[in-house]
């Protein structure tokens, strides 16, 4: 195809700017969940636009901190990282009024060699003046600082400027043919999305409440013809954690099954049969070997 353009794009930045719900909004599919925990990503999770003149697999990370070093974390990272090193074209997410040192110290790690999009995400709140004027300065700070390829300001949740960040990115690309099949949204099977969507429900209904060491093992996956049938654990740090996940007569449980059979039965597109259980397996999080057990050393 004539000047059709393909290629990887990575999206990366610190917890809670806005990776995962940029990478829904750009792809037109939840292919990764959300909420308002910080590092709800935790692999490294492919989105893919096709268009007419091009596709873009945006690779949505973790967020990238230094602060926990337990063995989660510790993974999250070099699945972080492993991005930054290895995708060349990137796009370096931040909170347009909200740019922290920790922000700062990624563009430090970025390589000088890659195309990088500074994208400011949530521009919708940019409101009063005092806003427009330190989001302007931000700019010209950031400019200084590396060598991005544009600095735009977007909002993932209303959708301003999408389009131009599009636009942009794809002219970055290389030309050539498209890399996956025009009907593929994300390369994750469902059996994978699946416990994603558990672990999302999970996340919302709980919030503060529940540490984030808490993840999502299925036992059980089968399709068949007007079903999908799921066995799933959920499988917490710690004892005291197990009756915030149940729930007083294991009704929160009960809910975060109904709103996740609801979001897979989308997927699927038949009914869902989801049985969940909980389980205590202690300090899982700071064990490596658990950790990996879980998933989690699959980049």
């Amino acid at each position: 195809m004539s000047n059709y353009r393909a290629g990887l794009v990575g999206v990366v930045g610190r917890p809670n700017v806005g990776k995962s719900t940029l990478v829904n909004a750009l792809v037109g599919f939840p292919v990764a969940i959300t909420s308002r925990k910080a590092q709800t990503t935790r692999h490294r999770i492919l989105g893919v636009l096709t268009r007419p003149d091009a596709q873009v697999l945006f690779v949505d990370t973790p967020g990238l901190q230094n602060e926990h070093t337990a063995a989660l974390n510790k993974q999250l990272r070099r699945a972080a990282y492993s991005v930054v090193a290895e995708v060349p074209v990137l796009l370096w997410v931040a909170d347009v009024l909200k740019v922290t040192d920790e922000d700062l110290h990624i563009v430090n790690q970025l390589p000088k060699e890659a195309c990088v999009i500074a994208v400011l995400n949530k521009a919708d709140r940019i409101q009063r003046d005092n806003h427009r004027q330190a989001a302007f300065k931000l700019g010209e700070q950031l400019a200084q600082l590396y060598p991005f390829k544009s600095i735009i300001p977007i909002s993932a949740q209303s959708g301003f400027q999408l389009e131009t960040l599009l636009n942009e990115l794809i002219a970055l690309l290389p030309e050539g043919p498209a890399l996956m099949d025009a009907e593929q949204v994300t390369d994750r099977p469902l059996r994978f999305m699946a416990a994603e969507l558990i672990r999302e429900k999970l996340f919302r209904l709980l919030g503060d409440e529940l540490p984030y060491e808490a993840t999502v093992v299925i036992d059980q996956y089968e399709e068949s013809p007007g079903r999908t049938l799921i066995h799933a654990t959920i499988v917490v740090g710690r004892a005291s954690h197990k009756p915030m996940v149940l729930g007083e007569a294991g009704q929160r449980l009960k809910r975060i099954g109904t709103e996740a059979r609801r979001d897979i039965a989308k997927l699927t597109g038949t009914p869902v049969e989801l049985r969940l259980w909980v389980k205590v397996v202690a300090n899982w999080a700071d064990q490596d070997k658990l950790v990996q057990s879980f998933g989690y050393g699959e980049l």
